[in-house]
């Protein structure tokens, strides 16, 4: 079959037009409405990830599980094997998020509590004893505010040192009795004991949000550079680096509006499409600018049929892997292969529609000069 050449004999300017407002489209989904949600790797909570063959009783679940959790989104997989894949996602408990907070702000207080006393020990017991004195007494004012927040009836001695063990050891016992709650409750109404529970308190998940974003805006900066010094010229730069951004834009927004939820492994996705959009970006560029054979219309014609392969290989493979997820209920995988899906036509679009009619405009408007 005889393809024509989208570039040959048209205002190929009027294609960029196409992955601009689609950007805006997405822009729109992932900060307004419904706006990305974020999975518990960036926004903190539990998650309790089941299978079962038997149906789930969505409503009496979640109205059992709102007695431990201010917030429960409960979201069900259905596979041809007739099973059913089912994810629990609750808030952290906030008393026992406070207490665990501190429960380290008092470790460091016997900490320092240690190193006064061996200070004292070292001058034969000739030094300044009061802040001996007064670290004890903020450690045990401390140590019962802990112990009644979590209501624990345990009762402290006279010994600074062991008092904050018992601390530690009452509030570790009390986030292991609120787990096990959640897991008896989750096994009474699904009738299975088959499930993985997974938990990431509130300050991990910000060290993750913000690493995430210094990741990904380092890889935009560093592609940029990169480019600029193979291509040295502004406009091949900015269609490489425009390409990147709109597979990502655009793979997020349908994420958004589809309700794929933005975690570590779709981050790594994320990071992974635009390694794959600069490799497109680049192959046409080169092949645009640097070759001489034939026009610069057909040069990108061609460059086109080999992009249209990598897509296609790139949708086969990561198809094939979403299906495989969602057959045996792996939603990690499942997100992995949903995400590089849409990035992958993303990538066609923003590519073959932007990049090669600016790198075109750009390479004939220099041939004219």
């Amino acid at each position: 079959m005889d393809i024509p050449n989208p570039y040959l004999g048209r205002d190929y300017r009027v294609y960029m037009v196409v992955p601009v407002v689609l950007m805006l489209i997405a822009a729109y989904f992932v900060l307004v409405n419904p706006g990305l949600e974020q999975g518990i790797d960036l926004k903190g909570g539990l998650l309790i990830t089941l299978q079962t063959s038997k149906p789930v009783d969505t409503p009496a679940l979640q109205a059992a599980l709102l007695k431990y959790s201010s917030s429960v989104e409960i979201r069900t997989i259905s596979t041809p094997s007739g099973g059913t894949g089912v994810e629990i996602e609750l808030e952290n408990n906030p008393e026992l998020e406070q207490a665990e907070a501190d429960v380290k702000s008092l470790l460091e207080l016997d900490r320092t509590l240690t190193d006064a006393e061996l200070a004292i020990a070292a001058q034969n017991g000739t030094g300044d004893t009061s802040r001996v004195t007064a670290l004890k007494t903020q450690i045990f004012a401390q140590s019962k505010a802990i112990l009644a927040s979590i209501r624990s009836q345990a009762v402290v001695g006279d010994d600074a040192h062991e008092t904050v063990q018992v601390v530690a050891d009452e509030q570790a016992a009390a986030k292991a009795a609120y787990r096990e709650t959640l897991i008896s409750e989750v096994k009474r109404l699904t009738g299975t004991s088959d499930l993985s529970f997974r938990e990431v308190g509130s300050s991990l998940s910000k060290f993750f949000l913000t690493k995430t974003r210094e990741i990904v805006l380092l890889a935009f900066a560093l592609s940029a550079i990169v480019i600029f010094l193979v291509f040295r010229s502004i406009a091949p730069s900015i269609a490489v680096i425009f390409g990147a951004v709109a597979d990502v834009t655009i793979t997020m927004g349908v994420m958004a509006l589809v309700g794929i939820p933005l975690t570590l492994a779709t981050i790594a996705t994320l990071l992974m499409l635009i390694g794959f959009s600069l490799d497109t970006d680049v192959m046409l560029t080169m092949r645009v600018i640097k070759r001489k054979e034939g026009t610069a219309e057909e040069r990108a014609f061609e460059a086109l049929k080999t992009g249209f392969l990598m897509n296609l290989t790139t949708i086969g493979a990561f198809g094939a892997l979403y299906i495989v997820a969602q057959w045996l209920q792996i939603s990690t995988y499942a997100q992995i292969g949903s995400v590089a899906l849409i990035g992958g036509f993303a990538d066609f679009i923003a590519t073959w529609m932007f990049n090669a009619a600016l790198i075109l405009w750009w390479h004939n408007r220099g041939l004219k000069k």
